[in-house]
């Protein structure tokens, strides 16, 4: 009894001391979200290491916003809807008419005009996506976002909104799932030329000892908060991960000055990736 009551004490000490070697990394990133509910997701691309911050929330759907423009490329692609990521579709002022509030506000200030499937990624023109998602067609789109198993694989609120607070929803950790068979170039019915193809627009910044590749989205979904998206993946001395964040919030004013993506870099340098 004497041997079995020191074993049980062993192991809680044990797994008292691993919490607490994992704490200060938990807190660190705890505070990047301060003022919002957030989560954050990374695994290997070989599926072979993990890291979660809360869990809980990287399981729950949400709506991809513009994380969707990924998949939505590589359908357009696929499909020979868009020719190559320099294929371009005019600007309608009539069906996209623009607002004074656009000319001050990034990256508004951008969208009316003009633009190829590379400069909209960058821009995440909404109008954009919508032109190409309509040619698509609804057939083709459901058949591709099952074959992407993409989320709940719901496209049924509208053809053109169904990824922007629409019926379509997708969990961090889906994102993730989706996003390592992207990367490793593994998405049946997709070809590797496409597949490379959105790859190299997802490019974002280059340091000295990485290259970050990724997608904001964002959109009100909810009567009292936003949500705010970054996914992608990067590559490091360590090897390729990819990853994915979502955040909730009481507004979008919580997401200025590129707070998503700052948010996910501080994230990757305490974890040691970058």
């Amino acid at each position: 009894m004497k041997v079995s009551h020191l074993n049980f004490i062993f192991v809680v000490f044990l797994c008292l001391s691993l919490q607490l070697k994992a704490q200060p990394k938990d807190i660190e990133i705890a505070k990047l979200f301060k003022g919002t509910k957030g989560c954050f997701v990374i695994s290997k691309f070989d599926n072979s290491e993990h890291y979660y911050f809360n869990k809980d929330q990287a399981q729950e759907r949400f709506s991809p916003c513009s994380t969707f423009k990924i998949p939505n490329s590589l359908i357009a692609l696929q499909t020979g809807v868009a020719s190559g990521i320099d294929y371009v579709i005019e600007w309608d002022s009539i069906r996209n008419p623009h607002e004074a509030w656009m000319n001050e506000k990034e990256p508004f200030k951008y969208w009316c005009q003009n633009h190829t499937m590379k400069s909209a990624f960058k821009y995440s023109v909404v109008w954009y996506y919508q032109e190409i998602a309509r040619k698509i067609g609804e057939i083709r789109m459901q058949q591709a976002i099952i074959s992407l198993d993409y989320g709940n694989k719901d496209i049924s609120s509208a053809l053109d909104r169904f990824w922007l607070c629409g019926s379509l929803e997708i969990s961090a950790i889906e994102q993730t799932q989706f996003l390592r068979k992207l990367y490793n170039e593994k998405l049946v019915d997709f070809s590797k030329e496409n597949i490379q193809k959105v790859k190299a627009i997802m490019l974002y910044e280059e340091g000295d000892d990485y290259k970050l590749f990724g997608k904001t989205g964002g959109g009100n979904c909810s009567a009292d908060k936003v949500i705010g998206w970054y996914v992608g993946f990067v590559e490091t001395q360590k090897g390729p991960y990819v990853f994915a964040m979502n955040m909730l919030a009481d507004d979008f004013k919580q997401f200025d000055n590129n707070r998503r993506i700052e948010t996910v870099k501080e994230i990757l340098k305490i974890l040691g990736y970058i």
